[in-house]
């Protein structure tokens, strides 16, 4: 578990509506869970572990690390913004009490949450931190070239990035649409409506 930080707290309140008065413990938390567990698996650990290094060591603005710099300012701090949103709406809303899950009325009592509008909530930040967790995917998958990381693991405990699901080839072979595969055999050219620039 990490304790350098690729996004604030601060950035996390401005953008989401978690108010000031939710304690800070709760956010970090959040924030750190996020990281390790949404992050991680998307850029893997080696790649994880350059940025956080970096921010250590306050060398992120250096020219040596522009392109890193550009995918945590445009990529990964976006999707860190939802996803911890994401782990903080449980201890935000609910609280694990010997009587249940319980929200917080701000005092000394507590009511029983209503776990429909907990959902409908938590669904609506999903769906942000997964769109901005494509763009980040899309982007690594472009420009692989500029994070050797990427591709440089070679140890069981260091969380590889998912290229069966995420990073797998843009080319796509569908064995039920026969159609496709007859068009590509005609010389004509069929694309994967995500990845368009690349023909069948």
């Amino acid at each position: 578990m990490t304790n350098t930080f690729l996004i604030s707290e601060a950035q996390i309140r401005n953008y989401t509506d978690i108010e000031d008065n939710v304690d800070s413990a709760l956010v970090k938390n959040g924030i750190r869970e996020a990281q390790d567990i949404k992050l991680q698996p998307i850029i893997g650990t080696l790649l994880y572990e350059k940025l956080t290094s970096i921010v250590d060591a306050g060398a992120m603005n250096d020219a040596a690390n522009a392109n890193y710099k550009t995918l945590l300012d445009d990529y990964i701090q976006n999707m860190l913004i939802y996803a911890a949103y994401w782990y903080i709406l449980d201890s935000i809303y609910i609280r694990s009490r010997n009587n249940g899950l319980l929200i917080p009325d701000g005092g000394e009592n507590s009511v029983s949450a209503d776990r429909t509008m907990y959902n409908v909530k938590r669904q609506s930040v999903q769906n942000k931190m997964e769109f901005y967790a494509n763009l980040l995917t899309d982007y690594i998958i472009e420009e692989q070239t500029l994070y050797p990381e990427l591709n440089a693991s070679n140890k069981l405990f260091e969380l590889n990035p998912d290229y069966e699901d995420k990073y797998g080839s843009p080319f796509v072979f569908n064995d039920k649409s026969r159609r496709a595969t007859e068009f590509v055999k005609r010389g004509i050219r069929v694309y994967d409506t995500r990845y368009k620039q690349y023909p069948q």
